[in-house]
């Protein structure tokens, strides 16, 4: 519990300094790809977007293929994004935000009269903390790099088997904690 106070009090004493968000003010629309350790494992890519009038920087994912879905959307908010070295315009920030993931895998197999299905789905959300560096080599263009430890509830949905032989297996859902970091690097454009 002390560890916890003196985290809160130390945020609350550098949020204090210099809050104000040193990111432009306008439209940023722009590309983030990335990978993770724990839950947030493989590539993904997506859209970065942040509105004008509303102080949270948004990404979403999308992936498809013939057998698989998924989708993913974070939202963050800076309590801290400050110049850390002005003559490059380079900045850190440190964040709290909120993600969503879902994803559905099914694959179907045929081979003369024998036929197999399998089914999965996963979903998890929670809360993240990014930090991160952001470099804006001309107003118009930022390159950001951000680690964002994640923990929230992981929902399984459990798997479903069937062949045409009659073979069957069904494990049922679960839930539990979740715990990740993904690694984001993304291009955006100030307008």
């Amino acid at each position: 519990m002390k560890k916890l106070v003196i985290v809160v009090a130390l945020i609350a004493i550098l949020a204090t300094g210099s809050v104000f968000a040193d990111h432009p003010s306008g439209l940023g629309i722009g590309v983030v790809g990335g990978m993770g350790w724990g839950g947030f494992g493989g590539g993904a890519y997506g859209l970065s977007l942040k509105l004008p009038s509303i102080p949270i920087f948004w990404a979403i994912n999308l992936g498809a293929g013939s057998n698989y879905f998924r989708i993913g959307l974070t939202g963050d908010s800076y309590f801290i994004d400050q110049v850390l070295v002005s003559d490059i315009g380079l900045h850190w920030f440190l964040g709290l935000g909120g993600f969503f993931n879902f994803y559905n895998y099914s694959e179907e197999y045929r081979s003369g009269s024998y036929s197999s299905k399998y089914s999965y789905t996963h979903m998890n959300l929670g809360a993240r903390l990014p930090i991160g560096l952001s470099w804006q080599p001309i107003d118009l263009i930022e390159i950001f790099i951000d680690l964002a430890p994640s923990l929230g509830l992981g929902i399984d949905g459990g798997y479903k088997y069937k062949n045409s032989i009659g073979d069957e297996v069904k494990k049922d859902g679960s839930m539990g904690f979740f715990f990740g970091i993904p690694l984001e690097i993304g291009l955006r454009l100030w307008f």
